[in-house]
């Protein structure tokens, strides 16, 4: 869910960038969404006689998939506490990062994108303004990790990735309805300052191998919600995971790795103290070696996928 809040901070950096917005974006995609017969990945544990469900989450989605299979719902109606990665959607959030933008996401003053970027990273970043049909000048008072974020979240809703059928999305609201227990592994501030702390060499990386893979976004965006819905974990993590490590082994350690780890005693409190607990979490944190499946099964637990 970093990326949750990556999409709520781009939201939020829209109110420094005049003129950018999503009314003139053509939406579409090339996967046929509405035929794919969804089976995401869920896993739990069972001990003592509580229950943690481990499910992973796309942030946006295509409105013609449906993502809820028999097995999700069950584990969610089964759950007296509903766990997110930090809470980005309600409105004293929302107010928060507005506030947090110009503290961890402006450069300093004379500082601007372009002059970080250099020449050729900084025509690759305008080339994909243009594209989008929004000025590459409203960026040069953000830093390079905002900037990234930005213009990600605004190609990906042009090609109908839409944030309020993500999975975030839609449990919250349900959660809300249905009276249950909301809680959340960080905060928000805490989301913001891993991207913001990250060293500006990183930065300017992650910013100009994402504007390599813009060209491919589209593809790509179909495999891995369709890896996504289908429960091909593998290729997701190849994907998902992959894609980060080829960036940086700093933002990876960040924004996978290390907040992994975090979140592995916070599970096992939910097993010690009972219940029945839904964890949903962005989908790249639970395959893989390092990821929170793995890292459970290392602390003694059976972890079963369903």
């Amino acid at each position: 869910m970093l990326k949750n809040t990556i999409r709520q901070a781009a939201i939020a950096a829209l109110g420094f960038l005049a003129g950018v917005g999503l009314s003139s974006l053509e939406r579409s995609y090339a996967q046929d969404y509405a035929a794919i017969e969804a089976s995401p990945a869920l896993w739990t544990i069972e001990a003592d006689g509580a229950t943690v469900h481990l499910f992973g989450t796309f942030h946006l989605l295509p409105d013609a998939l449906d993502w809820r299979s028999d097995a999700v719902n069950t584990a969610f109606a089964e759950a007296d506490t509903v766990w997110f990665e930090a809470d980005v959607l309600s409105p004293e959030a929302q107010a928060q990062m507005q506030s947090l933008i110009p503290q961890l996401g402006l450069n300093p003053q004379g500082v601007t994108l372009s002059s970080l970027l250099g020449a050729d990273t900084y025509a690759a970043f305008e080339a994909q303004t243009a594209e989008l049909g929004v000025p590459a000048g409203n960026f040069e008072p953000v830093q390079p990790w905002l900037a990234g974020i930005t213009l990600g979240a605004l190609q990906l809703q042009s090609l109908g990735f839409n944030p309020a059928t993500g999975v975030e999305a839609v449990l919250s609201a349900e959660a809300n309805t249905l009276g249950k227990q909301l809680d959340y592994f960080e905060t928000a501030e805490g989301q913001l300052r891993i991207l913001s702390d990250l060293s500006m060499d990183t930065q300017i990386e992650w910013l100009r191998v994402s504007l390599e893979e813009m060209g491919d976004l589209r593809s790509e965006m179909d495999r891995m919600v369709t890896a996504w819905a289908t429960g091909d974990m593998d290729t997701l993590d190849a994907q998902v995971n992959g894609s980060i490590r080829d960036a940086s082994a700093e933002l990876y350690e960040a924004i996978m790795v290390a907040r992994n780890r975090d979140w592995v005693p916070q599970i096992t409190a939910m097993l010690d103290t009972g219940g029945t607990h839904f964890v949903a979490v962005g989908a790249g944190h639970l395959p893989g070696e390092q990821g929170v499946v793995e890292l459970l099964r290392a602390e003694g637990y059976e972890v079963t996928r369903r």
